[in-house]
């Protein structure tokens, strides 16, 4: 089959080409706003550019691009021209150099590629320049490619377990993610969408929805001011937003301490990491009108599940605590799911039941055949599903898996973050905050078996670079 996944994206456009469909802050309150006429209009000189180095279609070209408009510009460009954008991973230089080294078409900004030029020729890497908006170019139909096997975007994982690997999605995988967010979130009239995963721009460009994009310096999310992106979000008369834990923490804690609501946003979902039950419940109170979400999905796979956080969430019945670890709900519908066996876990007041690492496989995974996610864990009676470890730090202690112990932990007063690392018999729990001693001890104490806590350590935790929400286990002793 040739297709290519911008042709639907490039048909929205072209049918409004004069509605602002998408809203960038600048430095001191302003933001730039472009027409689809606009973004069209950038994507296309970037082809041109293309269709001028006579880049080949199926070739990989590495985006060196701050997070601006340019760089999604740039990357329809790409992809329109049937080329492969290709993204560094966040927050390594290291990683970067190597990628670049490794490649022989390099897209940079217009000022560092004139003075790179001559050290590409030598190394034999074709470095080009994103272009300046300019005229408008001539719009030609997105290049036709094999959908099954051409990649349209590749990008890279956080590296929590490891070092950041390549996410190789396909244009037949991208329509197929950009169907089943159509079908779990369809798109509302007048809605104006507040997306921090930059993954649902494309989304929203395809469907027409105007995305506004918060106010964060990217690449630096932990000195984002939730000040001024709360004052956004009534500004902009946002109806929709997603993000990730930390930021969606951050803001909510920002929130409830200046005693504001917004109750103009109509869904809220949160992922990127695992969950807890008490920011579910803090979104719920800060924007009173809205469906809170909580989304499981991996880099290759998103999304995986979704529930709907309510008043009782979990269901009643589902679980009598904390420590059943994190409920993500029923798997999407075409996605097939099951468990590689890795043992049992305890749950209170309930039979142990089987875990495993959860694999996946579907039109919408970045994977041939089946995908083990990294992500251990269980179904309860009703096919819903449960997360209690990660990879490389899944070891069964006392019965349970480090995520039900941070589950637990998370919930106790004045904890920032919270780490289990499997010692023998029992865990060593690591504590980032100003929570009292004794009172993480109490809640291990009333929440798990005995002598799941082997020490508690108080300290700094690290975190990825990307979501700043998953804990990088194997930094710790």
């Amino acid at each position: 089959m040739f297709s290519n996944f911008c042709l639907a994206l490039y048909a929205t456009l072209r049918a409004a080409p004069e509605q602002v469909c998408l809203v960038w802050p600048r430095a001191a309150g302003s933001s730039v706003r472009l027409t689809g006429r606009q973004v069209l209009a950038q994507a296309e000189a970037l082809r041109a550019q293309l269709r001028d180095q006579l880049v080949p279609v199926g070739q990989a070209v590495v985006v060196a691009l701050p997070v601006s408009p340019e760089l999604l510009t740039t990357l329809l460009g790409i992809m329109a021209h049937g080329a492969v954008p290709v993204l560094p991973p966040a927050g390594s230089r290291h990683h970067l150099a190597g990628l670049l080294l490794r490649s022989r078409y390099v897209m940079l900004p217009a000022g560092p590629a004139r003075r790179w030029q001559w050290l590409g020729r030598r190394l034999g890497i074709r470095v080009l320049a994103a272009p300046a908006a300019g005229p408008a170019a001539e719009c030609l139909p997105p290049t036709p490619v094999a959908v099954h096997a051409q990649a349209a975007l590749v990008s890279h994982s956080s590296g929590s377990t490891g070092r950041p690997k390549a996410i190789r999605r396909t244009h037949a995988v991208l329509m197929a993610q950009h169907q089943v967010l159509r079908r779990l979130f369809p798109p509302q009239p007048d809605q104006r969408d507040f997306p921090l995963f930059p993954n649902i721009l494309l989304h929203n460009l395809s469907v027409g929805t105007p995305s506004v994009l918060p106010a964060v310096p990217w690449g630096r999310l932990a000195d984002f001011d939730p000040a001024g992106v709360a004052r956004q979000l009534q500004q902009e008369g946002v109806t929709t937003l997603t993000g990730n834990v930390f930021y969606l923490q951050r803001l909510s804690r920002y929130l409830l301490a200046e005693g504001l609501a917004v109750p103009e946003v109509q869904a809220v979902g949160v992922g990127g990491s695992p969950v807890p039950e008490y920011l579910l419940h803090q979104l719920r109170r800060c924007f009173p009108q809205a469906a809170v979400y909580a989304i499981y999905g991996s880099s290759e796979a998103e999304p995986i599940a979704l529930r709907q956080a309510t008043a009782t969430a979990p269901p009643a019945g589902l679980t009598a605590g904390l420590a059943a670890g994190y409920y993500v709900g029923p798997v999407v519908d075409g996605l097939e799911c099951r468990l590689l066996p890795h043992g049992e876990v305890w749950r209170p007041g309930l039979p142990p039941v089987p875990v495993g690492e959860v694999a996946v496989r579907g039109p919408h995974v970045a994977a041939p055949n089946w995908l083990a996610t990294g992500d251990y864990g269980y179904f309860d009676t009703q096919g819903h599903l449960w997360l209690t470890g990660r990879r490389g730090n899944a070891t069964i202690c006392a019965g349970v898996q480090h995520y039900q112990v941070e589950h637990v932990v998370q919930h106790v007063p004045g904890v920032e973050r919270v780490a289990a690392r499997p010692r023998r018999g029992g865990f060593a729990v690591y504590v980032q905050g100003t929570a009292c001693p004794t009172a993480v001890r109490a809640a291990l104490a009333a929440h798990l078996p005995p002598g799941v806590c082997r020490a508690l350590v108080f300290r700094a935790l690290p975190v990825d670079a990307r979501h700043l929400s998953k804990i990088l286990y194997d930094r710790l002793p």
